[in-house]
């Protein structure tokens, strides 16, 4: 998944003016088009800026010249990019759209002028021919960031169940691998109408970079709930779980915020000690939580059923 990209934009330039003489030199030159517009627009279709990210530019078309016989030159097509919903455009820093809603379309650069035919200008004579420079496109560098709109966030160590997890409730296909961050960019399933986000897994000092870093971050604004995953067969799974709660403050006071929820994964590969101290301990905590094991059919809908109703009313 790509979700942040720097591509440079040009607006078309405009046509120039045609400056044919008649038989008997009178001016019968047509004018030139104008440059095509650079246009971003919302779809539904487009899930992050992968297919954005292949170039570095695009330019919309220029202007045709104006010809003789007083023939127009024709305008430049526009150009038009289709952009995920939530996508963030910045110019020079500062934020110059928010693409929300499929269809919704924005103009980034105008096309250049096309200058005026010989014919035109001696109808007016007080206009004079554009210069080269009035005749350009707009253009400009852009930095485009996407931040995915989820529900609930799945949040542990590597190797927690995350990944298996989100590819069981929601049919995705994250990359599973019994190997340190296997997850190396937010991966986004839906349960239902509920959207669940995937994040890489976190460790000890990712607010200070290690690891994957911070990045994630920006995907994080709308969702409601956090499922912290516990890895039941893990050693010191509780102060894992402490640690890691301490990391997020850390990381991010929004995101630290939110309401959380435990699931405790690897259910089969711990014993029936380790599972009691587990509940008793996230009873004592009065935190929420479900045990899970992604062989078991009936822990699954267990969890369906708990992810459901952890969240706001108005989130369902």
């Amino acid at each position: 998944m790509t979700d942040q990209i720097t591509v440079r934009l040009k607006a078309g330039n405009g046509g120039k003016g045609s400056q044919a003489l008649w038989r008997n030199r009178r001016p019968y030159g047509g004018d030139g088009g104008k440059g095509g517009d650079v246009y971003v627009t919302g779809s539904t279709n487009v899930y992050d800026l992968t297919a954005l990210a292949s170039k570095p530019f695009y330019a919309a078309e220029n202007g045709k010249d104006g010809l003789a016989l007083n023939r127009y030159g024709t305008r430049g097509k526009d150009l038009l990019l289709e952009l995920p919903l939530r996508t963030e455009i910045y110019k020079d820093g500062e934020l110059v759209t928010t693409i929300t809603e499929n269809g919704q379309t924005e103009k980034l650069l105008k096309g250049g002028r096309g200058d005026k035919g010989n014919l035109t200008l001696k109808k007016h004579p007080t206009w004079t021919p554009l210069t080269e420079e009035e005749r350009m496109g707009e253009e400009g560098i852009f930095t485009l960031v996407y931040k995915i709109d989820a529900d609930i966030l799945l949040i542990g160590y590597p190797n927690v169940g995350k990944s298996s997890l989100l590819n069981t409730l929601t049919q995705a296909k994250a990359k599973v691998g019994n190997y340190e961050f296997t997850t190396l960019t937010p991966k986004l399933g839906r349960m239902g109408t509920i959207k669940i986000l995937d994040l890489p897994g976190l460790i000890d000092g990712t607010h200070e970079g290690k690891g994957l870093g911070t990045h994630f971050v920006q995907h994080t604004e709308t969702a409601t709930l956090i499922a912290h995953l516990v890895d039941s067969s893990a050693l010191n799974a509780m102060t894992r779980y402490e640690s890691l709660s301490k990391e997020i403050t850390r990381i991010d006071s929004a995101l630290s915020s939110k309401k959380t929820c435990v699931i405790i994964t690897k259910t089969d590969e711990a014993s029936p000690e380790t599972l009691q101290e587990l509940k008793t301990y996230f009873s004592k905590k009065k935190i929420p939580f479900v045990l899970c094991s992604v062989i078991d059919t009936e822990s699954i809908e267990a969890v369906k059923h708990f992810l459901t109703e952890q969240l706001p009313i108005e989130e369902l």
